[in-house]
């Protein structure tokens, strides 16, 4: 099949710009990448003349010729030991080369890559998660299917359909990626989490009043579920089924330990957010904004299986909402996940290290999510009470993570809204990474390795 010069370039990894038809500008090659080029169009018996920066190129070639020989001099078992500004041409798959320069340049820094050999999916690594979300988004925009577990992509096509898409890419700039991004995102963005943040923050809800929080949380929450209703005892309890995979709870209380006061104001000092007067309120509506931010964006992650909501009432008043919630409703459910833990970074998983709220192994798993995305600092520690000890008295995997207040019930109570929606990031890579998980849980009927009652 015959190709033009460009398409040969730009598809197999020479980050170059096409001044006219044949001419090509190539300052932003590597020394190393255009002697490589230069040796590769020589050998293929291509007339060249570089000039003024300027490569001319004179001849006819077949991608077929054009592949050939480069998959002769190419040996792509060392990209990960060098800098992405640095990578040799020779040292990167032939087929994936493109896509892998193009999106080094566009700020999507990655570690490995690997175009499958026609063996198995081509797959990219980045140095975090957020990286990997924007390629995801990316590459969708240019029509491919790609799967996102942690920092590693999956791309459901033939290798050989690589070289086209990094031709693609190559034409857009670093502001229209930014764009793509924000409209196809798998997360809401923190401009938008913090917004609603802003809002369950004013709505009073003492213990015993949580009727204007639930009001709104019920309006949020409905457009993302299959069924929705308040229980006896004043619960919000909702399901979403995505799939046949694990049914995972997701949980935050609805009531503030005393009255928000009326007319406060919230001040915001970076991203650490306090009262004028009185409590913030961020224990536990920063939970309930977490929760909520997952909801409205899971649907376009990785998960697959079952989602549970529970909004409890009267939990400051010693755990009564969560006490209250039918058995049945948790008879199916595998692991769950309360947010409602002081400070950052923190995986509760037991009360005060005696009674355990979950296997050791299951919270190792939760660290190793952590690292795999970028998060590495999230750790497992013991903690105090929370429904995280009503789910696990009902056998379920239960932990309690951070949502980012700290003085809590009192007027100096404080939010980092940064580590906020680092919690929601961390559930949703939760989501994302659930197979982890599922091989500590097991199939239904392994809870007594909770070692809680049941």
């Amino acid at each position: 099949m015959m190709k033009n010069w460009n398409g040969l370039l730009n598809g197999y990894g020479y980050e170059v710009k096409e001044v006219c038809e044949g001419q090509f500008e190539v300052g932003g090659l590597t020394a190393h990448n255009k002697g490589f080029l230069e040796s590769h169009l020589e050998k293929l018996s291509i007339v060249t003349r570089l000039e003024d920066g300027i490569l001319s190129v004179d001849g006819v070639l077949t991608e077929e010729e054009w592949v050939s020989h480069l998959e002769t001099v190419v040996d792509g078992r060392s990209e990960s030991s060098y800098g992405p500004t640095e990578i040799p041409l020779d040292k990167i798959d032939v087929y994936i080369a493109g896509i892998v320069m193009q999106l080094n340049r566009l700020g999507c820094i990655m570690t490995y890559s690997c175009d499958g050999h026609e063996r198995r999916s081509p797959h990219l690594y980045f140095v975090s998660a957020e990286f990997a979300r924007m390629a995801k988004s990316l590459l969708a925009h240019c029509g491919l299917r790609v799967k996102r577990i942690g920092v590693r992509l999956s791309i459901q096509t033939d290798r050989k359909n690589l070289p086209a898409i990094a031709v693609q890419i190559s034409e857009l700039s670093r502001e229209q990626v930014e764009n793509i991004h924000r409209e196809r995102n798998e997360f809401i963005s923190e401009e938008v989490f913090n917004k609603t943040l802003e809002e369950v923050l004013a709505i009073p809800g003492e213990s015993g009043e949580e009727g204007q929080i639930r009001e709104y949380v019920m309006r949020e929450l409905r457009p993302f579920t299959d069924q929705i209703e308040v229980d006896h005892y004043g619960n919000i309890v909702s399901v979403k089924r995505f799939g046949p995979g694990p049914t995972i709870l997701l949980n935050a209380h609805l009531d503030t330990v005393e009255r928000i006061a009326d007319d406060r104001e919230i001040i915001k000092t970076g991203s650490i957010w306090s009262s004028s007067e009185g409590i913030l309120g961020a224990d536990d509506r920063a939970g309930v904004n977490v929760v909520l931010a997952t909801a409205k964006s899971v649907g376009k992650s990785e998960f697959n299986g079952t989602l549970k909501y529970i909004f409890t009432v009267k939990e400051e008043i010693g755990l009564l909402g969560a006490q209250q919630v039918a058995k049945s409703f948790l008879w199916d459910v595998d692991m769950a996940f309360v947010i409602d833990r002081r400070g950052t970074h923190d995986i509760v998983t037991s009360r005060n290290g005696i009674q355990p709220f979950c296997t050791p192994a299951f919270g190792t798993a939760l660290e190793r999510i952590a690292r795999k995305s970028g998060a590495s600092k999230w750790r497992a520690v013991a903690g105090g009470s929370s429904d995280t000890y009503i789910w696990a008295q009902n056998g379920i995997e239960s932990v309690n993570l951070s949502a980012g207040y700290m003085n809590e019930h009192t007027s100096n109570e404080m939010l980092d809204v940064k580590a906020s929606y680092g919690t929601y990031s961390f559930v949703m890579e939760i989501l994302n990474d659930w197979r982890i998980l599922m091989r500590v849980v097991g199939l239904r009927g392994n809870r007594e390795r909770v070692g809680v009652g049941v």
